[in-house]
């Protein structure tokens, strides 16, 4: 695993699912909001004040790119906030795979898990 790798954790002010690591740009830790920002959501966090990330595909999670305007061009890219605490939303969401990972979970819904 690498050292920029994100992992998934819960904001300890908040309670949210978010993403914490490395940027791959400053070195510094970042934590992100877990939602995908299109164009105008990221128009709105960067006048918010909020740095914007692209994230990028490793072999076990993904790497963060501070977004700036030489990086704008990307087709389709996946981008995220960095986080900002809000009212817990979801109790035990699970992160979201932007990546169309192919694993299946390893039991139905219908299934006990022990």
């Amino acid at each position: 695993m690498s050292e920029l790798d994100f992992k998934h954790i819960d904001c300890r002010n908040c309670g949210n699912l978010i993403w914490a690591g490395v940027s791959a740009t400053s070195r510094c830790d970042i934590k992100l909001d877990t939602v995908r920002l299109n164009l105008v959501e990221e128009v709105m966090a960067l006048t918010a004040g909020l740095a914007t990330y692209q994230i990028h595909r490793t072999a076990l999670s993904f790497e963060a790119t501070r977004r700036t305007a030489t990086r704008m061009g990307v087709a389709n890219p996946i981008v995220l906030a960095t986080h900002t605490c809000r009212p817990l939303t979801v109790f035990g969401q699970q992160p979201p795979d932007y990546f169309g990972s192919t694993s299946q979970p390893s039991g139905t819904t219908s299934e006990v898990p022990f």
